[in-house]
């Protein structure tokens, strides 16, 4: 996918998680990202920057998503617009009115919007679609899902190296992913979703508070099959096997080079697909 494309691709939603973690995706796979917050200053980087492709949240304070639209189909008319929303009915027929290239409802089926996004970016031709179009919905596999806590305490870090657990060329495995921002939010999570794996960024932690939480978790009346400890310290020979019996796996993501965003998430992705696959969660 990277190197395909060489435009600005702009994402525009308020809710700040979700501009992240679509910012990190597509940064990671070698794309040129913005993201705006809010309705006014989408308009801003809009008129500053002229992205080719914008990645659109239509219920928004301010200058919303219809306005947005508006806005370009009169002045850059050429510009590619794919709508992500929660309000499905009340905007879907609206927005096709004025002729858009991609519509996805959230949660968003993150491998869904790729190909859209791949397609609207290569097509020579118009790829606008109105009422009158059909348009194909992802289809549902019924493979199996691993699902991944993440902790972490950073909604960058999340959105550049969890994002990648939705990308199929990268992985074995299929994920269903939530995340925390705190090791007490973590804990919560753990009686609703359940999850198979849990994934915690190393910069939170001393290793005792690792021992003490990893003690915790493991304790649960639903305790996860592994935990995975990721960061980019390495831990000495005496801490690994401290964490080997914990129960808890290191992946190590040094070392740091050029490269090295794009190196250490996949480092990251391989290593919870392989002991996913090791514990037959996925197929």
């Amino acid at each position: 996918m990277a190197g395909m494309f060489s435009g600005t691709i702009l994402v525009v939603d308020d809710e700040k998680e979700v501009a992240m973690i679509l910012k990190g995706l597509f940064a990671a796979l070698g794309y040129e990202m913005l993201t705006a917050l809010n309705g006014n200053d989408a308009i801003k980087i809009i008129d500053e920057k002229d992205p080719a492709l914008i990645l659109l949240d239509i219920r928004m304070p301010g200058v919303d998503g219809i306005q947005i639209i508006k806005k370009l189909k009169k002045e850059k008319p050429l510009t590619k617009v794919i709508v992500m929303t929660t309000f499905v009915k009340e905007n879907r027929e609206e927005v096709e009115k004025i002729g858009i290239d991609g519509f996805f409802s959230k949660p968003i089926d993150l491998n869904g919007l790729m190909e859209r996004i791949r397609f609207v970016l290569d097509a020579k031709k118009d790829t606008r679609f109105y009422p009158s179009k059909e348009v194909k919905e992802p289809e549902i596999t019924g493979i199996p899902k691993a699902n991944v806590l993440f902790i972490e305490p950073n909604p960058v870090v999340y959105g550049f190296t969890c994002a990648l657990f939705n990308v199929k060329e990268l992985l074995k495995g299929e994920y269903q992913l939530r995340v925390a921002y705190s090791a007490e939010d973590g804990m919560k999570e753990l009686y609703s979703y359940q999850p198979d794996i849990v994934v915690m960024y190393d910069s939170m932690y001393h290793m005792n508070d690792v021992k003490k939480f990893a003690g915790i978790l493991m304790n649960q009346s639903h305790k996860p099959k592994t935990v995975i400890l990721h960061g980019l310290v390495p831990k000495t020979d005496y801490e690994l096997i401290e964490l080997e019996k914990m129960g808890i796996q290191f992946c190590n993501q040094n070392p740091m080079d050029d490269e090295f965003l794009r190196i250490s998430n996949k480092k990251l992705v391989d290593f919870v697909d392989r002991e996913c696959l090791k514990r037959k969660l996925v197929k």
